[in-house]
């Protein structure tokens, strides 16, 4: 069996190394792994140690190489192709570079125009060595700005100023209290009275009696029908168990009949009590009286309730 054969392109003349198992199954027709050329590589064998040509092996089909197929060749199943690193020669020499583009001609300071133009791009002017650095500062990490943060907060300028914003605050929050409780404030501490009116006087409001109702409580109550009329006579007795004196609440009397249901109700106000003033005195009780005009519908009961309207 023939070893160490090689095949010429009949194309482009590129040597293949060939293997005579593969030429034996394709009756010697390849295709050429260059210029994708199909010939018969029997009809141009190769001996690889000598280069000279070598026919080809008898038992190749019938024994004698076959022509080549007229041009196109017929499809044939199986035809090997050979890739490019099977090649033995140097493939066919490179197409010649393009000629040249010819160049415009320039005079001499044109020339050298461009040419001191083309250095000055290629190689730029060194940095002056004493001119400063244009380096961009950093933004600070966030822990950095955080501790920043904290420090001005903790600085003597910034405390003193929180100190006195939060005097002012309380000086206005006591202020607000002391102007809505400004009747208590008076009765409680009677030294305040003469700075709480010259304050009111500017302000436009008035120190009046204080507004205690805890401490005024009903020691004793009746109320009593004028014989054969629907009138009713009401009898109260206030205590003020307060150290100073408190202004008079107001009264609410509600009437029911038998079975409970309200017939009729009435506000009494100081001034329907008879009252002059109208401050019950500190630890001491005041008694009420009032004739009221009920209904035709006979009462057989009543409650009290005081507040200050």
């Amino acid at each position: 069996m023939a070893t160490g054969l090689a095949t010429r392109c009949t194309a482009c003349g590129t040597v293949f190394r060939v293997v005579p198992d593969q030429l034996r199954v394709s009756e010697g027709w390849v295709r050429c792994g260059r210029c994708s050329e199909v010939f018969n590589a029997a009809a141009a064998l190769l001996d690889l140690e000598t280069g000279l040509p070598r026919p080809a092996p008898e038992d190749y089909g019938s024994g004698r190489i076959p022509s080549p197929p007229p041009s196109p060749p017929p499809a044939r199943p199986a035809v090997p192709a050979y890739r490019d690193d099977d090649r033995l020669l140097e493939p066919p020499p490179a197409p010649p570079p393009p000629p040249p583009v010819p160049m415009p001609v320039m005079d001499d300071s044109a020339s050298r125009f461009a040419a001191s133009a083309l250095a000055e791009d290629s190689h730029p002017a060194p940095a002056d060595p004493h001119a400063e650095p244009e380096d961009k500062p950093l933004p600070a990490p966030s822990f950095v700005r955080q501790a920043e943060r904290a420090a001005r907060w903790r600085s003597r300028p910034v405390r003193a100023l929180l100190w006195l914003l939060a005097l002012l605050g309380t000086a206005g929050l006591g202020a607000q209290v002391l102007h809505e409780y400004r009747d208590l404030a008076a009765a409680r501490h009677p030294a305040l009275r003469p700075t709480l009116e010259a304050a009111c006087h500017t302000l436009g409001c008035e120190v009046g009696a204080a507004r205690s109702i805890n401490d005024v409580t009903v020691e004793s109550s009746g109320l009593v029908r004028v014989e054969k009329s629907t009138i009713y006579k009401l009898s109260v007795a206030l205590r003020n168990r307060a150290g100073f004196d408190v202004a008079l609440p107001s009264l609410e009397l509600s009437l029911t009949d038998a079975q409970g249901q309200l017939v009729a109700r009435r506000v009494l106000k100081p001034a329907d009590l008879g009252v002059n003033p109208a401050t019950v005195p500190a630890g001491r009780e005041l008694s009420l009286q009032a004739t009221l005009q009920a209904a035709t519908a006979p009462v057989a009961g009543y409650t009290l309730e005081l507040f200050y309207p």
